[in-house]
């Protein structure tokens, strides 16, 4: 990702890219986090991002239970984007994707009143999630909430055992460490708090969320 065209696919590599939507839904189980994550998300946001959408089955679930908002998707990966898209055309629902980076993320300052992401950050380098984290502060409004849900640090002994193998996978060591909780903070965000902790087989996914304050 050194020169924003290089990244790390959905499963890390491309070929496996078909296989993405089945592994999540069987393996890490994501209904549970991503019906947690639509929620947290205010129903009055007039215009919403999901910063790395991926295939997009987050985001069709949060236009199902934000009907009125404008939702955005952006993702780098063509091949994921058009998977979404034919999700969306087969739902009849109205979402914009965009292919970019959430490295440079196309968008005006203070263009979205809600910004989620959802398993992205962990394929991130440390220099790279600080990166994704201030452009997401960017692009939010004042007031404005941002929502992750990742790889974190683990909360029960099991979670901490399967951890001392899939920290070092990826780029995940960071989130493994706590160090969301303190890139989150120094991008500008106030308010940062570890909403709810979900059991996977590779780990402990936290959402956490903070807020734009309204005076930077």
């Amino acid at each position: 990702m050194k020169n924003h065209h290089q990244y790390i696919p959905a499963l890390r590599f491309h070929f496996l890219t078909p296989l993405y939507d089945a592994a999540l839904k069987y393996i890490m189980r994501e209904q549970r986090f991503k019906e947690e994550l639509c929620k947290i998300i205010p129903t009055q946001a007039e215009k919403i991002l999901d910063a790395g959408c991926g295939t997009g089955t987050l985001t069709a679930m949060m236009k199902r239970t934000h009907s009125l908002s404008e939702v955005h998707g952006i993702d780098i990966d063509d091949t994921v984007l058009t998977i979404a898209r034919k999700k969306f055309e087969r739902n009849s629902q109205h979402i914009i994707l965009h292919q970019g980076t959430i490295l440079q993320l196309p968008f005006e300052n203070n263009s979205f009143d809600a910004v989620f992401s959802c398993l992205v950050l962990h394929h991130l380098n440390t220099q790279q999630k600080q990166e994704a984290i201030k452009e997401i502060f960017r692009v939010l409004k004042p007031g404005g909430i941002f929502a992750v849900a990742d790889f974190s640090t683990p909360h029960t002994i099991p979670m901490m055992v399967i951890t001392l193998i899939t920290q070092y996978l990826e780029e995940t060591y960071d989130n493994f460490h706590g160090r969301l909780l303190e890139f989150i903070p120094n991008a500008g965000f106030i308010h940062p708090d570890v909403h709810s902790n979900f059991w996977t087989p590779m780990g402990t996914v936290s959402i956490i969320t903070a807020i734009k304050p309204t005076i930077s």
